[in-house]
């Protein structure tokens, strides 16, 4: 056994690490586990605690090789996939997100772990690229249809493939369509669409597969609490749901940031803060929990409240656009023009949705702040087109209701 030059063996250094871990003192607990991996570089346990500790302070990137390595290690363990499934989603790498859950889901032969896992992925995603499809004009109809099949028994719908195939074709069909244009085409709407009806599916197996075992109580009343919010639109029976689950798993913070959520999308703003406060008091790297304080925040245009809560989902969620378009709206609003423009303006570049042209105008106001003057016209020029697209989209709509009304 390996033993460095201060005295302390692997055996030490792997048990303290995984003290700090099991107290949630990740940030403390990684560079002791580090010194551990550095002795024994392919133990299963110091990579397993090491990608996890890492997931779990915002650093995604660096926990991957130390996942995969783990389930190299060990290929008949779930556990690594699920982390490492976390830790590609959280980079915005939904695709291999998916094979791993999906590998955790083989390995682990269904349990109830992997598939309370693999759900909550799918349900993430199903709401995910909802937003993205409401956030342009041509996928406004997709996501109607998309809620209103949602709603109905989904039993019997397949795919038109693997989802993690359509992941990447979507994914290539949207970075040529915001090349092209700035806006998405029919091509990557209709595979936007086709791939939620598919996450919406895996999800209600996956619940009945959590039902049928009925041994844990909490994933079970979690998981119909996520549908219910997800799937279904009903915030009320999901907090309902999700006070169960809590009355089982008391003191969870996956819960708590559950309920959170439920709250705010009922409306109860100040139940929402208090259990996001709650998850964040035991765990303060939850980003659902992040998520409603900074949307409680930006709602109110508090945006000095909401600063430190964007600025930690940034760091943690590097691969999400909508937080770092928030973050730097929330940054013009408080006077860092320069550092509003260092995350507005790749985000818009990388095709975030502008429908309106509002954020464009925001960024052409940041960039005259700056004394960017020619960017700045270029800015509000294409907020302007933007703009009388969609009103000329508005006026066809309304158009066609009227004549249809005839």
């Amino acid at each position: 056994m390996a033993q460095p030059s201060g005295g302390e063996s692997f055996r030490d250094l792997l048990q303290q690490g995984f003290q700090l871990h099991q107290e949630a003192r990740f940030a403390e607990a990684i560079p002791v586990l580090e010194r551990a991996r550095r002795l024994e570089p392919g133990d299963y346990f110091a990579n397993l605690l090491l990608g996890i500790d890492l997931l779990r302070t915002g650093n995604a990137g660096e926990s991957v090789p130390r996942l995969e390595l783990a389930a190299r290690a060990r290929p008949g363990e779930e556990f690594p996939e699920d982390y490492l499934g976390e830790a590609e989603a959280g980079l915005g790498h939904y695709a291999l997100a998916a094979e791993a859950y999906e590998r955790a889901i083989q390995r682990g032969h269904g349990s109830e772990q992997a598939l309370e896992a693999w759900a909550g992925f799918a349900l993430e995603r199903f709401r995910l690229i909802g937003e993205g499809l409401r956030a342009s004009g041509p996928g406004i109809a997709a996501a109607r249809r998309l809620a209103e099949a949602a709603r109905k028994p989904l039993a019997g719908k397949g795919c038109e493939g693997p989802i993690p195939t359509l992941e990447r074709r979507l994914a290539v069909r949207q970075a040529g369509s915001n090349h092209a244009s700035g806006d998405h085409g029919s091509a990557d709407v209709e595979t936007a669409y086709q791939l939620s009806i598919c996450y919406a599916v895996e999800a209600g197996k996956a619940a009945e597969g959590l039902q049928e075992g009925g041994e844990d109580l909490a994933a079970v009343h979690r998981l119909r609490g996520d549908v219910l919010l997800r799937l279904k639109g009903d915030a009320a029976a999901a907090e309902a749901e999700y006070r169960q689950a809590i009355a089982v798993r008391t003191g969870d913070p996956a819960l708590l940031e559950r309920l959170a959520e439920a709250q705010l999308t009922a409306g109860d703003t100040e139940g929402a803060r208090q259990s996001a406060q709650a998850a964040l008091a035991i765990d303060p790297h939850r980003r659902e929990a992040l998520r409603t304080l900074a949307s409680l925040a930006m709602s109110n245009r508090d945006y000095e409240q909401g600063l430190p809560w964007l600025r930690q989902l940034a760091q943690e969620a590097p691969g999400d656009r909508m937080v770092q378009v928030q973050l730097g709206k929330a940054l013009a609003q408080t006077g860092a023009a320069q550092e509003a423009l260092g995350w507005l303006g790749p985000a818009l570049a990388a095709g975030y949705p502008d429908e309106k042209g509002a954020l464009h105008a925001l960024l052409g106001r940041v960039l005259r702040k700056l004394g960017r003057e020619a960017e700045a016209v270029k800015a509000e020029a294409e907020a302007r087109r933007l703009s009388d697209a969609f009103q000329a989209r508005a006026t066809e709509s309304t158009h066609g209701s009227s004549d249809e009304d005839q």
